[in-house]
Parts: structure tokens; C-alpha cells; sequence
């Protein structure tokens, strides 16, 4: 009877990573077949896994090797083992843990490259417009790029200096630009690259159409201020449920095992272990999903 509580435990685990997966692979994919994404990475070769997890530690100002992220990811998969192990005392779910472990180095780079490129989209706004007044002054599109560099802060400094030095080196101004809006994933720096591939081909105004691109970008500030306003209750809310319950089991079972015993050691008490860990991890998806809003 135990090994078919185990079972329905871990199949209501998988279940729960099986939802995580699937929204994680539908952001992926969006992300993807995006058109931008699609003709910056056209004629690249397709990186691996721990070569593109380096590359986004680059993006996020992180100087690390594939040995160091293969170290932290070990490491993190040995605490993810040590946490579930102690919460629950069976060694059997331990390797669960690792599961988590394993992308906790992942996670915290995407939240490096994200808030990297955060605060350059806003550093962008004002780049653009010392570039508009550049070129009005009679300056080339890379003597704008090189005057702007020169008064810009990090992380926008960083990002315009390894354009200028991609250019320097024989790379095409629209290519460089390109590469470096993959590498800070940047949407309006691909909207750039866009605009000055097509100046170069058609002409047009080009300091105008940088102005539209910053008024886009100050606009979408406005309206991300006010959207983060109106969900950072809901968005606080899925945090709080999601940690809560596994926190106050782990606190229990820590202070008063005896207590504890039956929801790990019954039959009853892995089903509802399981299915409760599966509905919690779908219902932390599902508020996520309602309060992040794509614009």
C-alpha cells in the first residue's frame, strides 16, 4: 500500500513540473516565432544548452565560465536534494529536489539578463534621443552611436561599446546592432537595427524615426508602471501561496515529526501530498499567467 501512495505522489509531482513545462515551453515558443527573433537568429547555428546559458550570463554582466554554471548547477541540485530531503525525511523523493536544483542557476541568470535589459530599455529612451540630435547636427549614424556611447551608464555604455567594437572590426553597423540587442534582448534595440538597415537602403529621416522609437519606449514605461501597480498585489499573492504551504509543512515536520508522520508515511497522506503539490503548482501558473500581460 505504501508503494502505491509513493506512485500517487510522485505522479501528482509530475504533474505539476508536466503544467510548469508546458507554460514554460508556450512562452518559449512565442518567444521564438516572434519575427524579430526569427531573423536575428537566421543564419546562426543553433547553441547548446550550457552555451546558451553562458551567453545570457554575458548579457547579464556576468563574466562566468561553462565550468562555473556546470558547478552551480551541481550545486544547486545537491541543496534542492538536501531541502526536499529534510522536509520530507524519504529518500526516495530526494532526487526530486535535484529537478529543481538543476534550473535554480538558469532562473537566476534570466532574472539578471531581464532586469539588465530593464533598466537599458530605459537608459535607451534617452540614447536615442542625444543620437536623433546628432544626426540633425549633421553627425553619421556610427558618429551618433559613438557620441552617445561616450555619455552613457552602464549598462547601456557596455551594450553601445560592443557595437562600436563589432563595427571597428569589420562588422556591419546594422549586423552589430542586431547581435547586440540578441545579447541584451532588447525588442526597441532590434527596432533600431531595423530602422537603420532601412535607412541605409532607402533613406528617409532617420533622427525622426529614432524620436518615434523613444516616444514608443517612454510610453510603454507609463503604461508598465501602471500595470505593475494595478497586478503587484496578484503577482505578491502567487509568491506568498506558492512558498507558504511547503514552508509551514517543512516548519512542522521540523518541530513536531510525530505529527507530521502520517502525511509521509500513509497512503492517504501521500495522495494529498501529491495532488495538493500538483494543484499548487497549477494554480501558481494560472495567477501568473492572468496577471502577466504581454504588451
Amino acid at each position: 500500500m505504501l508503494d502505491l501512495g509513493l506512485l500517487t505522489l510522485l505522479a501528482g509531482v509530475l504533474v505539476g513540473l508536466t503544467i510548469l513545462l508546458l507554460g514554460t515551453g508556450i512562452r518559449i515558443h512565442r518567444m521564438q516565432t516572434h519575427w524579430l527573433y526569427v531573423r536575428g537568429s537566421m543564419n546562426e547555428p543553433k547553441p547548446s544548452r550550457l552555451s546558451k546559458l553562458q551567453r545570457e550570463a554575458l548579457a547579464a554582466g556576468l563574466e562566468v565560465s561553462p565550468l562555473h554554471l556546470a558547478i552551480a548547477a551541481i550545486i544547486g541540485a545537491a541543496i534542492g536534494v538536501a531541502v526536499v530531503g529534510a522536509i520530507t525525511g524519504m529518500a526516495i523523493l530526494a532526487p526530486i529536489g535535484a529537478v529543481f536544483g538543476l534550473v535554480v542557476p538558469g532562473i537566476w541568470v534570466k532574472r539578471r539578463v531581464a532586469g539588465r535589459a530593464a533598466t537599458f530599455e530605459a537608459q535607451l529612451e534617452v540614447v536615442l534621443g542625444q543620437m536623433a540630435s546628432a544626426i540633425r547636427a549633421g553627425l553619421s549614424t556610427q558618429q551618433a552611436l559613438e557620441q552617445a556611447a561616450l555619455s552613457a551608464m552602464p549598462p547601456a555604455k557596455d551594450v553601445l561599446g560592443k557595437t562600436l567594437h563589432l563595427v571597428r572590426t569589420g562588422s556591419p553597423l546594422v549586423k552589430a546592432l542586431e547581435e547586440s540587442s540578441q545579447l541584451i534582448k532588447s525588442r526597441d534595440l532590434e527596432m533600431v537595427a531595423a530602422a537603420t538597415g532601412l535607412h541605409m537602403q532607402t533613406g528617409g529621416d532617420l533622427a525622426m524615426i529614432f524620436d518615434q522609437i523613444a516616444d514608443g519606449i517612454r510610453d510603454r514605461r507609463t503604461f508598465s508602471a501602471q500595470l505593475g501597480s494595478a497586478t503587484s498585489e496578484g503577482r505578491l499573492t502567487t509568491n506568498f501561496l506558492l512558498a507558504m504551504p511547503f514552508i509551514a509543512v517543512g516548519g512542522m515536520r521540523v518541530l513536531s515529526p510525530e505529527y507530521m508522520a502520517p502525511l509521509f508515511n500513509t497512503v492517504g497522506g501521500l495522495q494529498v501530498l501529491g495532488i495538493c503539490t500538483g494543484l499548487i503548482l497549477f494554480g501558481w501558473l494560472l495567477i501568473r499567467r492572468i496577471v502577466d500581460v504581454d504588451y
